[in-house]
């Protein structure tokens, strides 16, 4: 097994986590999201107000297929990945899936923390995050919680590598 695919709730910590995990097994980090908008040259939003959701899945699931190609990587799904064009199976079938089980309280705080790199949760109070959240999560739980492996911590360590590296072996 030489994939790894995160899945998981917007700022549930894919990106971080995915990194992370990148660095400790000496593999390439890839980031969908980034992905998509260097093969598109326009951001995930311009992507989303421009063309489309649809647009953007079926890029988004391309993209995806592409890292079939690839070895030895770790990629961060985009939160809505799993959900789309069998992406969930897909990642299964080719390759290891974790899923950052994040809590509800820990990814109001971040997304509040960080509203302008959020355009899905702009202009809402914590209350109004929560309820999206709660809805995207009742929605896509099928996906996440069919991964691999899942994990119900906010932050990755040392036992999460561990786990992660005796799976690929």
């Amino acid at each position: 097994m030489n994939k790894l695919y995160l899945v998981g709730l917007p700022a549930s910590g894919k990106t971080t986590t995915a990194k992370w995990l990148a660095n400790k097994l000496g593999w390439t980090f890839v980031d969908l999201d980034q992905t998509i908008e260097s093969e598109l040259g326009m951001t995930v939003s311009v992507i989303f107000e421009t063309h489309g959701e649809e647009f953007f899945r079926e890029t988004e699931a391309k993209c995806l297929r592409d890292t079939l190609h690839m070895e030895n990587v770790v990629v961060g799904c985009g939160g809505g990945t799993a959900a789309y064009h069998g992406n969930m199976d897909w990642m299964k079938i080719h390759g290891l899936t974790l899923f950052l089980n994040t809590s509800l309280e820990v990814l109001v705080g971040r997304i509040g923390a960080e509203l302008a790199l959020r355009p899905m949760f702009s202009g809402k109070n914590e209350s109004e995050i929560l309820n999206k959240l709660s809805q995207i999560a009742e929605n896509r739980s099928i996906y996440y919680s069919s991964a691999k492996i899942v994990w119900n911590r906010s932050e990755p360590n040392d036992m999460l590598y561990r786990v992660v590296n005796q799976m690929i072996a």
